[in-house]
């Protein structure tokens, strides 16, 4: 007698009140359409803009909906879903979920953080400047812009994904402006020195290709139509930009940045899967952060590179769940 195997019920989060509600929407919806459904019974978890919660469109509580599943695969992006609250409120309920934890997404998020440890590692990171809304830091940026790096700089938000409030400034009128403009997204933006060179992305999975964790194909990104780097435009505008997975790098760059990928995937103590994004300028990798819920729609960087790694979407999923139940 045939014994049947029960469907893991799969809660996927998506939404949430970030900057990044609708690509988390679309990766969420991705994911969906891509789990194998011999093995998984999905259950669509929506967060509004305004927190509220939802399961298969009906109105719901945190608890409820989180305890309606086995485990929940975590579809949401920026602030609240990646730094570390909504797995905090997981952890809280007992609830199982994919990717980082507490801990990892908290280091992660906070980008001046994150590079603090990997500077202490022995890795690159650009020369960064953190500053306050609300301080004087005028001296403080005098001193950074001038002394320990010049124009261009970049600024961008301490805490954010997908690129959202970032910014190339070229003269000291445009860096007030932007350091205004940033703050609306941000309490704490960062000033960061401008590296001049080839924007590279790198994806790492757990227990894969027999190995704890191991690297993705590497990807390029060349930006273009106007647009100087890999900003939001960039990433979620078809042909906005060339993403080319492998990258086309020699053997011994390439193999420094997966293994870059691999380090700082271990140093955040980051789980199931993560991306790190960093600027090769000659020989020099330079990290500028680790990602730990990377976008997962049909066209994102991860996905890309897990295909060309010759994982299906499902494949890639399933993986993603499994590690996580470790």
């Amino acid at each position: 007698m045939k014994i049947l195997k029960k469907k893991l019920k799969i809660g996927i989060l998506m939404g949430g009140p970030s900057a990044e509600h609708e690509i988390s929407l679309a990766t969420g919806q991705n994911v969906f359409d891509n789990l194998d459904k011999s093995k998984y019974q999905p259950v669509v978890i929506k967060i509004s803009k305004d927190k509220k919660w939802f399961v298969d469109g009906k109105p719901s509580t945190d608890v409820n909906a989180l305890k309606s599943c086995d485990i929940v695969f975590n579809a949401l992006h920026g602030s609240f879903g990646e730094d570390g609250k909504a797995q905090a409120i997981m952890e809280y309920h007992g609830v199982r979920y994919t990717g980082s934890g507490i801990c990892g997404s908290v280091l992660a998020m906070d980008k001046l953080r994150s590079r603090e440890i990997f500077k202490l590692a022995g890795l690159q990171v650009p020369k960064t400047l953190k500053i306050r809304k609300g301080d004087n830091y005028q001296a403080l940026l005098k001193l950074f812009v001038g002394k320990v790096t010049n124009l261009p700089v970049v600024v961008k938000p301490c805490s954010s994904g997908s690129s959202v409030g970032v910014q190339i400034v070229k003269n000291l009128t445009q860096l007030e402006k932007a350091i205004k403009e940033t703050f609306k997204l941000d309490g704490k933006i960062l000033i960061e020195e401008f590296i001049d060179g080839k924007e590279v992305t790198c994806g790492v999975l757990e227990n894969y290709n027999g190995q704890q964790v191991a690297a993705l194909p590497v990807t390029e990104i060349v930006p273009k139509k106007g647009n100087k780097f890999f900003n939001y435009k960039a990433k979620y505008t078809t042909g906005y930009c060339d993403k080319i997975t492998p990258a086309f790098l020699d053997e011994e760059v390439t193999k420094r940045i997966q293994e870059t990928a691999v380090k700082t995937h271990q140093l955040l103590g980051c789980k199931a899967y993560s991306r790190t994004d960093m600027i090769v300028r000659g020989n020099d990798v330079y990290v500028l952060e680790t990602n730990t819920l990377p976008g997962l729609t049909t066209n994102s960087l991860f996905s890309k590179a897990a295909q060309v790694a010759g994982l299906t979407l499902s494949d890639l999923f399933d993986r993603i769940i499994s590690s996580s139940l470790v």
